[in-house]
């Protein structure tokens, strides 16, 4: 919630009553910093579209209905959603959302590039909870959206306030929301979806979101009808295990402790087996055949992952040729075998047990091998010439540094201002710019750019208080340490850049494999 705006964290804050313990308040002063930033620069977009987005997702019953048939992705948090997700974006025919718009939903569209490049520095190059590849262009889930942008999601619940889950959690299914949260959620769905796939005629949008497992119904009609659904089901014990080891790694982020491991288990275990039997229920209902509804196993996907994407694309309509079958490849290859954490055995649950023979009898006409097939070379050992590839990524930080150096240095010298804040573009332009010559980082391209910044870190202190005043004074040299060398705001745009040139140069990939 760093780029949610403030009037979806004061929404937040007096839901609660502001309870929020003084061991919390650091980082929810952390939090509430970076919204404030988020909320300036998204506030253009936002005052020019609300009277547009106000009367096209008018009333209690907005929707969206696509050109082209949408593709939502279901199944419990830790079932396989995200690398059937990250496969699926790979396809050129699809458009799904990213994790700078989910984030920022509301301003995507003007301050994209800016959000983009400013998050690097604060995001890791994986997730926390089991080290997928994560990052501003990686696909991500439209829930982050619907809670940023109107707060209607059942994330606060889950991982903020963890002591009003009961109150958010209504959102998982809509069941419970008064007529005002239901209408609120469905302008938010409707209206992301509109801008995400705004432009992009003749793709098919493809959405994942765990909590959508049990939307069922309502997507069905926030879509009029237009979309097709993928269930990927895993071991229910398994499920369970990683959920309480996710929400364990995660407990950093919460703003309210966490209940102990019998509780928190036996949380999640209630709402995984009514999350899927809901899908259960609302899917029979619906009358969902095969052309509407594609059943995965985890495991399937994991052997054989090409096989079960093809499998996919031809029942809900997207092409499969070489080209997409490249472009999945070279996103396999990359990344390499796909394998989610292992948790120790937990005592088995006859309601997890129920459900597993449940989900097996909604799969019915559905091969029931484990399809095996050779698991994609890892991706992670450095490629043939990485070593001329980090000198040429090494130059290039060099050249990038120099030219965004340059441009400050024409900035100053316009307006007599040093401007301190350009430190950060420094170090964004050096690790950019050596990433995308040296085509992968890695964190020794990440240090030859923090080398680079630092020394057009140095030139600026030298010459940026002469450039600023006209080259006019002679006692401007002195400035140097009461002004630009003493401790101000100027180390915290300095950091910011060193952090944005580190984090740039050593990401693995400079756009999600396979994912033009």
């Amino acid at each position: 919630m760093g780029l949610a705006p403030l009037d979806v964290w004061a929404r937040l804050l007096w839901a609660c009553r502001f309870r929020v313990g003084p061991r919390y308040w650091v980082r929810l002063a952390a939090a509430v910093a970076t919204s404030v930033a988020a909320t300036a620069i998204t506030l253009p977009e936002r005052a020019a579209l609300w009277a547009w987005l106000a009367w096209r997702f008018r009333g209690r019953e907005a929707r969206f209905v696509p050109g082209r048939d949408a593709v939502v992705v279901l199944g419990y948090f830790r079932s396989g959603t995200t690398h059937l997700h990250n496969l699926l974006a790979t396809h050129p025919d699809v458009v799904t959302p990213r994790w700078v718009q989910a984030m920022s939903p509301q301003g995507f569209w003007l301050s994209w590039a800016f959000l983009g490049w400013a998050l690097v520095p604060f995001l890791p190059n994986t997730r926390p909870q089991d080290g997928v590849a994560f990052g501003p262009d990686w696909p991500a889930e439209d829930d982050f959206a619907h809670n940023n942008w109107a707060l209607a999601s059942s994330l606060p619940g889950r991982l903020v306030l963890v002591r009003e889950r009961a109150r958010w959690g209504r959102f998982d299914s809509l069941d419970g929301l008064s007529e005002g949260e239901r209408a609120r959620w469905r302008r938010a769905a409707a209206a992301f979806a509109w801008k995400v796939s705004a432009g992009r005629r003749g793709k098919a949008l493809v959405l994942k979101s765990p909590s959508h497992t049990g939307r069922v119904r309502e997507l069905d009609r926030l879509f009029g009808g237009r979309v097709r659904f993928v269930h990927i089901s895993r071991r229910a014990e398994e499920v369970v295990r990683s959920n309480v080891a996710m929400h364990r790694r995660l407990e950093g982020q919460s703003l309210q402790p966490l209940p102990d491991d019998d509780a928190l288990r036996g949380r999640i275990v209630e709402e995984y087996v009514e999350a899927e039997r809901r899908f259960l229920r609302e899917a029979r209902e619906l009358g969902l055949g095969p052309q509407r509804l594609v059943w995965l196993r985890y495991d399937g996907l994991v052997s054989a992952p090409t096989a079960e994407l093809e499998r996919v694309c031809r029942a809900v309509g997207l092409r499969w040729d070489d080209e997409v079958r490249g472009r999945a490849e070279r996103y396999l290859g990359a990344v390499g075998a796909y394998r989610a954490s292992r948790h120790e055995e937990g005592g088995g649950d006859p309601r997890l047990a129920a459900l597993e023979r449940e989900l097996e009898e909604g799969m019915e006409g559905v091969d029931r091998k484990d399809l095996q097939g050779p698991a994609p070379s890892r991706g992670d050992s450095a490629p043939p010439g990485a070593g001329g590839r980090r000198v040429r990524g090494a130059l290039a930080a060099v050249v990038g540094a120099s030219a965004a150096l340059g441009v400050w240095f024409i900035a100053a010298h316009a307006t007599g201002n040093r401007f301190d804040s350009l430190a950060w573009p420094v170090g964004a332009m050096a690790g950019s710019a050596a990433v995308k010559v040296a085509g992968r980082g890695d964190w020794r391209l990440g240090v030859s750019a923090v080398v680079a910044t630092l020394a057009a870190y140095a030139a600026s202190v030298w010459f940026l208080p002469q450039v600023a005043s006209g080259w006019v004074g002679a006692d401007r040299l002195s400035n140097i340490r009461t002004e630009f060398g003493g401790v101000n705001n100027t180390w915290m745009w300095m950091l910011f850049g060193l952090l944005a040139a580190y984090r740039f140069a050593s990401r693995a990939f400079v756009r999600p494999p396979g994912m033009g």
